[in-house]
């Protein structure tokens, strides 16, 4: 066989070989979920019509008009939908409950740090 053939054909099997795992890694690079725009909207559809400065308890004790409001208040607000509720922090909403996957949300928002970037 040919020096120049042989060493052709390598080339290409390589190239190939390259390429092939090249696609495979960025593949397989894993989704980041932002979490916050969900929890904006899961509080905006379910808490403020309290806990505004408008709503129907004046945001008392708490009030989310903004994403800093929401954030600084992450914790509290997991605990509220998920529990475990104490004297001081009760059920929200207090007449009916969030959906599993809005409270796997808040949950997950939380867990990974609650933060309005994440």
């Amino acid at each position: 066989m040919n020096t120049k053939k042989v060493i052709g054909w390598a080339s290409t099997i390589i190239t190939m070989i390259s390429l092939n795992a090249c696609s495979k890694n960025s593949s397989s690079t894993p989704a980041t979920t932002t979490y916050f725009p969900k929890v904006k909207t899961i509080v905006s559809n379910n808490c403020l019509s309290c806990h505004s400065s408008s709503g129907a308890w004046s945001g008392r004790p708490t009030a989310f008009d903004s994403d800093s409001a929401i954030a600084v208040s992450a914790t509290v607000i997991k605990t509220a939908v998920a529990g475990p509720w104490t004297f001081l922090v009760k059920q929200m909403p207090q007449e009916s409950s969030l959906s599993a996957s809005d409270i796997t949300t808040i949950e997950a928002w939380v867990n990974k740090g609650g933060k309005i970037t994440d």
